[in-house]
């Protein structure tokens, strides 16, 4: 039983990877659409036919060519900018939120301290996003666009060839070679190893290892700045070579030894910092700082209690098999969507055929190894990540204009406060300005005829008393929405209230509101004045 006196160390949730995972998701799906635009400007039909025409037909389709790009490049735009702003969100937003309750938990078991904030983990953060999204936006907007219509070329010469010397009708031409450049993809990328990257899957790659430095990070750096180097290194039915004997021990950045009874093992002993040690590449293991004789590991789940790191190395291994499979279930699904856009019964029954073989030998994969679960999200063709995004930034932005809003109405009412009380404004009625829109007065008949000498409507005017005014004033004063300028020493606040105080006159449209409840307050040095207005619309002195 853990000792009463010491604290459980509190495990992070992967939210911040599922979402990288997601941001992932939009630019496979950006590879998938792209490829449905080649599909749908090949199969729409033009003056000439492949089969009568195919020479005409060709150069018809590369005319086009120009019209495809300028669809690629809006799809690519706007997908694009979606994924960044929704990628800077996980990295810099949801990244720190961990670094603040890693360090908080770490205050809390050490005894106390004050938490400081750290603006250099900030700037990391952004610099990380910089970097990732330079590395994919050159990629995704100058080589996807030449890679896709280098691919629609493609398709164009070799249907017509086909046709041309008698191999296949034009259905069966398109079809093949269609679904020869499905199978191909979109590759934008050659790495210093010679590998070619499909677009999509160099993304994936990129965001993945990003953010899981990031996770990482966040997590290390509160412990470093506390002058602590121990972590608990999670424990998981699969494991690498690596990994196995570190699970659910005590790992530390710095020497191997023993400390306070617990065996602490150095993770410069299982390869750290190298591809393929502990917390390589492709390793999903958390460590989370472990303050040694003030937390106590997890509880184990029966499912990895009595796992031994063998079994974990082999679990690993069958796990991949699965992975594997999963990939296969998928491509199947993307390709029996491309027959579908074909209308090609016979590659769409073939394809149906392969997904259900494909199915059954998942489920007898998992009852022969019943540690694994079935995840469908990896089986999926795609659940439309990109309008669940949008939908999320569209969220976002109208809470930080709300959160924006009512900062600026803070700050303003502050300033009306103070400024009263320093004298800077009045809250006094203005006669001359009231007056103004007061009908039958001197000063309303000189400001009527200075409107309509310019060309503009009549303004509102009042039809309550200068009493009635100063009490609205008395009563609502600094209760309103107020028009955010902080550099004027003028003042206006829009009021809501029920009683009628005059008739509103659009200055834009001259439209004319009778009973108009609504109106603005003006402050400034001289006094105050009201004037009736509509709340939203526009309005002037």
């Amino acid at each position: 039983m853990a000792d009463d006196k010491k604290k459980p160390i509190k495990l992070n949730d992967e939210q911040l990877m599922l979402d990288a995972s997601q941001v992932a998701d939009i630019y496979h799906q950006l590879t998938l659409d792209l490829f449905d635009q080649v599909i749908d400007r090949i199969k729409e039909r033009g003056s000439a036919s492949l089969d009568d025409n195919p020479y005409i037909w060709q150069l018809e389709k590369m005319n086009e060519m120009g019209l495809l790009n300028e669809d690629n490049l809006k799809l690519i735009s706007d997908r694009s900018g979606i994924a960044e702003e929704q990628f800077r969100y996980v990295i810099q937003n949801e990244g720190y939120k961990i670094y603040n309750d890693t360090k908080q938990q770490l205050l809390e078991a050490t005894g106390g301290g004050t938490f400081v904030s750290n603006s250099l983990i900030q700037n990391s953060l952004a610099a990380y996003v910089n970097q990732t999204m330079g590395d994919i936006n050159n990629l995704i907007n100058t080589t996807l666009p030449k890679s896709v219509i280098g691919a629609y070329q493609s398709i164009i010469e070799e249907a017509t060839a086909k046709v041309v010397t008698g191999l296949a009708t034009s259905d069966k031409a398109i079809s093949d070679t269609v679904m020869k450049w499905a199978k191909k993809g979109f590759y934008g990328f050659t790495d210093s190893q010679g590998k070619n990257w499909k677009a999509d899957t160099y993304a994936r790659q990129v965001i993945k290892s990003t953010a899981w430095r990031v996770y990482r990070e966040v997590r290390m750096a509160p412990a470093e700045e506390l002058g602590i180097d121990t972590y608990y290194y999670s424990k998981k039915s699969t494991a690498r070579e690596m990994c196995a004997p570190l699970q659910h021990q005590i790992v530390t950045t710095g020497v191997a030894r023993t400390e306070k009874g617990e065996r602490i093992l150095a993770l410069s002993d299982y390869g750290y910092g190298t591809a393929g040690g502990c917390l390589g590449i492709n390793c999903t293991h958390e460590i989370t700082p472990f303050v040694v004789g003030a937390n106590y590991k997890p509880e184990l789940g029966e499912d990895v209690k009595d796992l031994t790191p063998e079994q974990a190395i082999e679990n690993a291994n069958v796990q991949a098999k699965q992975r594997a499979l999963e990939r296969s279930i998928r491509q199947s699904k993307e390709f029996l969507h491309v027959a579908e856009k074909l209308g090609d019964q016979e590659l769409i029954d073939k394809y149906k055929s392969r997904v259900r073989v494909q199915q059954g030998a998942m489920r007898d994969y998992l009852r022969q190894n019943p540690f694994l679960h079935r995840d469908y999200a990896r089986e999926k063709y795609y659940d439309d990540p990109f309008t669940k995004a949008e939908k999320e930034v569209k969220v976002r932005r109208e809470l930080a204009k709300l959160e924006k809003h009512r900062a600026e109405q803070k700050e303003m009412r502050e300033k009306f406060i103070s400024a009263v009380e320093s004298g800077i404004i009045k809250t006094e009625i203005n006669n001359e300005h009231f007056e103004r829109h007061i009908r039958g007065t001197k000063g309303y008949e000189e400001y009527l005829a200075q409107n309509l000498s310019n060309g503009k409507h009549p303004p509102s005017y009042l039809t309550i008393t200068k009493e009635e005014c100063q009490a609205l004033i008395d009563r609502y004063a600094g209760n309103g929405q107020f028009k955010y300028n902080p550099k004027s020493t003028k003042m206006q606040e829009i009021i809501s209230q029920n009683k009628p105080i005059g008739t509103y006159i659009d200055p834009r449209t001259g439209e004319v509101i009778e009973n108009a409840t609504d109106f603005r307050i003006h402050y400034s040095k001289t006094g105050s004045h009201i004037v009736p207005t509509i709340k939203g619309k526009g309005d002037r002195k």
